[in-house]
């Protein structure tokens, strides 16, 4: 056969498997995803509000209007993927799935503002106005997220990847910017009138501490454990414990947590800082957590209507593909609730998954099914050639002939490459 004639599919499917193989998936058959991007976008929000300066714990704030997304980019071709996290955590709970899919997607997974590496800016909107208002609501969080994604892919449709929280602000971002995307699809998601959760609820009404020096002081007496409370939360959110520990633990309870094992200020290798009265919380962003926490309601969930709920999602404006992830044992919302989303969507392309042995946070007990259930979605929206390589899934039973199927397959969907 010649190097520039394309194989038959019965000569694709007719390779002998390797002698050497031991069946196990072998990843490394695809393009690699490259090294991660780590980047901020500059945002200029409407309102102010009171962020650090300098040092984490120096003290100093400012009141400013000028705020940054922080974002990690994988992937280099195919089609836009966005993902967006829960709480309390940040974008490194994408970063395994992110990883998969960025072999064949551009993937681009961000910081919600206020939470990990993005500015955590406390009394939001509240400078000249002390009441608790609405620059909280989860539908705030579309303005920053359409410049970013206008920045980064200049009038490029998207599928956007939402987790939690984060599925909140994608249904209030569908239904106003349906046109931008290619599909939607959200993971264990907030919806309707599932939320508040007595989790999250428990830190929402610390926000009614006075934000004076002695609210402050009060404050950080009743959070004193707030680093045992937040990893309870967190291993609550799986099914399988076992798969958060101290140290895969840091990134996921930062910025709200700081702890260095490793390295002490003294130097000699037993004034170690991470004591049980030296290890850090960070207050202001635990009050930007509570802050948030305390106005978020099911109204903004709930559907749409211009008398009894302005305030809510116009789900009938959503009408690309759809695909509803949730886990089997989610015990914080039930999977039940998905059944909801095919019945209040404006398109009857909605797909239903079950995530096998995860509970809330699919993405750390089971990233390569969740992985899988995406790609084949995103696949079937855009269509097998518009993927940056010829996806053939992450586990399951390898013959060991992969290689060469993937090498046969790649001259008949990309002859030109």
């Amino acid at each position: 056969m010649n190097a520039n004639d394309k194989p038959s599919l019965y000569e694709v499917l007719s390779h002998s498997p390797a002698r050497d193989t031991d069946y196990a998936p072998d990843l490394t058959i695809y393009r690699d995803a490259g090294h991660p991007e780590y980047g901020r976008f500059p945002y200029r929000a409407s309102v102010e509000g009171l962020v650090q300066v300098g040092a984490p714990h120096n003290g100093e704030t400012e009141w400013t209007d000028r705020f940054e997304i922080a974002y990690t980019r994988m992937g280099d071709h195919g089609p836009v993927v966005l993902f967006l996290h829960g709480v309390p955590t940040n974008r490194r709970q994408w970063e395994d799935v992110q990883r998969l899919a960025g072999r064949f997607c551009r993937t681009i997974s961000i910081d919600m503002l206020g939470m990990g590496e993005s500015t955590q800016p406390r009394l939001c909107g509240r400078r000249h106005d002390p009441e608790p208002n609405k620059h909280w609501y989860w539908a705030n969080d579309v303005d920053y997220i359409e410049r970013l994604m206008q920045d980064q892919f200049p009038d490029e449709r998207f599928i956007f990847v939402a987790d939690d929280w984060g599925s909140g602000i994608a249904s209030h971002y569908a239904a106003h910017h349906n046109d931008r995307l290619l599909a939607l699809a959200h993971m264990d998601p907030i919806a309707f009138d599932g939320y508040p959760v007595n989790e999250i609820q428990a830190i929402g009404r610390a926000s009614l501490i006075p934000n004076t020096a002695e609210g402050d002081q009060l404050f950080a007496q009743l959070f004193g454990a707030f680093d045992q409370t937040l990893v309870q939360i967190l291993k609550s959110m799986v099914h399988d414990r076992s798969v958060f520990n101290q140290y895969n633990l840091r990134s996921l309870t930062f910025p709200y947590v700081e702890v260095d094992y490793e390295r002490n200020g003294a130097g000699d290798g037993t004034s170690v800082i991470a004591q049980s009265t030296t290890m850090t919380l960070n207050f202001h962003n635990i009050r930007v957590l509570a802050d948030r926490a305390a106005v978020l309601a099911p109204a903004q969930l709930l559907p749409h209507d211009p008398e009894e709920n302005p305030e809510g999602v116009a789900y009938e404006r959503i009408t690309v593909p759809t695909l509803i992830m949730w886990g089997e044992y989610d015990n914080m919302m039930p999977a039940a609730q998905t059944q909801r989303f095919a019945n209040v969507l404006g398109t009857d392309d909605v797909q239903i998954t079950y995530i096998p042995r995860s509970g809330h946070f699919p993405c750390a007990d089971n990233p390569t099914f969740v992985a899988d259930t995406l790609v084949n979605f995103i696949r079937r929206v855009v269509g097998r050639r518009n993927l940056a390589d010829v996806y053939m899934g992450n586990w399951g039973i390898w013959k060991g002939d992969e290689r060469a199927v993937v090498q046969d397959l790649r001259r008949i969907n990309w002859p030109a490459n």
